[in-house]
């Protein structure tokens, strides 16, 4: 390998987060089906779907537009959905495929790993304990934690920092092109984008490296 280091988001690339929302949305429909006028399950679900954007939205105006979108019996106010939310969601967190073999392989080789997220911390920190990701990494930066969010590339070296390592022996793992990517770009790491089904865009720079699960860095060269 001629990596020894990497650092990795949270979102979308560690935790599984459209299986976590589709278990999430089970629990939701369970705990107000009886205060919602048509509570058909696949109506919900594809409301929710349609209105989450994958998690790049603010939460608030999300549960909002979810909140008209629903005809309710009684209709609960904005915070008790983001309260419930903000309690339940963390710990419905679910690996992505390949998760626990990939970092079961880095820790034997001895490779420091480290997370690098954007979030609130109790949230993230939820999340991060319900996958036991704590045991793999030396490092686990939140943005909220440190009054820093990705892209700004000084993120990126606070956590070089903190694995002690060097940019061009470090990968960044990261499905945003423009939070992830970019921001790794510009602090000088590896950058390795997972795809997630997606097709890269026309951006003015370009991974290192793609990826389409994350065992396959494990054949990285």
């Amino acid at each position: 390998m001629f990596f020894d280091s990497i650092l990795f988001d949270l979102d979308d690339t560690l935790h599984d987060r459209n299986r976590s929302l589709i278990k999430f949305i089970d629990i939701f429909i369970l705990k107000y089906c009886l205060v919602m006028e048509n509570s058909i399950d696949f109506n919900i679900k594809n409301i929710f779907l349609e209105i989450d954007r994958r998690g790049y939205r603010p939460r608030e105006e999300m549960l909002k537009e979810l909140q008209n979108r629903i005809s309710w019996v009684n209709k609960p106010n904005i915070q008790e959905l983001l309260e419930f939310w903000n309690s339940e969601f963390p710990i419905c967190a679910e690996p992505m495929p390949d998760l626990y073999r990939t970092l079961d392989y880095f820790r034997e080789k001895n490779v420091k790993m480290g997370i690098v997220t954007n979030g609130g911390s109790l949230f993230q920190h939820t999340k991060i304990e319900k996958l036991d990701l704590g045991k793999y990494m030396k490092s686990i930066i939140i943005s909220e934690e440190i009054s820093m969010r990705k892209p700004d590339k000084r993120i990126f070296l606070y956590a070089l920092a903190q694995l002690e390592s060097e940019g061009n022996s470090t990968i960044f793992v990261g499905d945003s092109p423009s939070l992830d990517i970019k921001g790794a770009i510009d602090a000088g790491l590896v950058s390795v984008w997972l795809k997630n089904g997606e097709a890269w865009d026309n951006y003015d720079y370009r991974p290192n490296y793609i990826i389409s699960n994350i065992s396959e860095l494990i054949n990285l060269r």
